[in-house]
């Protein structure tokens, strides 16, 4: 099986959000594309099956666990396809469609010199749930922010594009959005999420953590969808306006995802992607 390691939410290699693109020929037991996750290492690993009638079903899968959806392997999946299908193809926008869990995901990738560029439409947000006081102090608990870091004028909300994150707006210190106690997961099923996502609010710089607080995600292509309706929605930001999100400093590996929320209230993502290696799977 061949595969493609790619850098995500960056122009150059060594940067930006990886994952691995694996093309699968046969099918294969979900417990082998577990272990195959498992042993690339990567924050995500997709599997993409052959085109059926111009769409391409794919699948995502964490060392964990399979998931519903995820920005940053998708975007990087659709560049990867770019590469291997259509090469010769220059300054020109190609046109994918994604099948993952039923839902449809339209995509367009155009490559650059070094890389390739790729816009993503999330279709529109569904926004799910609001913190009450109560349930702003019990967040606390998981993390080393304090009361005064919430910013006070912006609700804390669960939002999803396909996959439902906690989104929590600071008006200082996102160097302490660090989850430091057991039970966060628990915690965020109680509002219909399944990750939290802080930002900002005079930056827009983010960060998301995996739920044990052990794994900070570089960059976060399914938050950054809700993030931006929401900006919209509390009027932070306006319709057909371009949102820079920053990601990944704290990581080492900076990245910028940039977004537009169009009349139609869908979410686009935007985000450079960069190809680092080529392989075979031999299994």
């Amino acid at each position: 099986m061949k595969y493609v390691h790619a850098d995500v939410f960056s122009s150059k290699a060594l940067s930006g959000n990886g994952v691995t693109v694996v093309f699968i020929e046969n099918n294969i037991d979900e417990e082998i594309l577990q272990k195959i996750a498992q042993e690339l290492k990567q924050y995500e690993t997709v599997f993409v099956y052959p085109e059926r009638q111009g769409v391409f079903p794919i699948r995502i899968f964490t060392v964990q666990e399979e998931i519903p959806f995820a920005g940053h392997p998708v975007i990087g999946t659709a560049a990867v396809i770019h590469k291997v299908f259509y090469s010769t193809v220059d300054n020109k926008n190609i046109d994918f469609l994604f099948n993952m869990s039923g839902k449809k995901l339209a995509l367009k990738s155009k490559k650059q010199e070094t890389f390739y560029s790729v816009e993503m439409n999330q279709g529109e947000a569904d926004f799910i749930s609001v913190l009450n006081d109560n349930d702003k102090s019990d967040l606390l608990k998981f993390t080393s922010l304090v009361e005064n870091d919430i910013d006070k004028n912006l609700s804390i909300e669960v939002v999803s594009t396909g996959l439902p994150y906690l989104l929590v707006p600071l008006k200082k210190n996102i160097q302490n959005a660090i989850i430091t106690k057991p039970g966060f997961e628990s915690f965020l099923k109680n509002y219909g999420a399944k990750f939290s996502y802080f930002f900002q609010t005079d930056t827009l710089e983010c960060r998301s953590w995996d739920n044990s607080g052990m794994f900070e995600d570089v960059a976060t292509g399914s938050a950054a969808g809700p993030l931006a309706s929401y900006l919209v929605k509390h009027k932070l930001m306006n319709y057909e306006e371009n949102i820079c999100l920053n990601q990944g400093r704290f990581c080492g590996r900076p990245s910028r995802i940039d977004c537009v929320v169009n009349k139609l209230d869908e979410v686009v993502i935007k985000g450079d992607v960069s190809i680092f290696a080529e392989g075979e799977i031999n299994i």
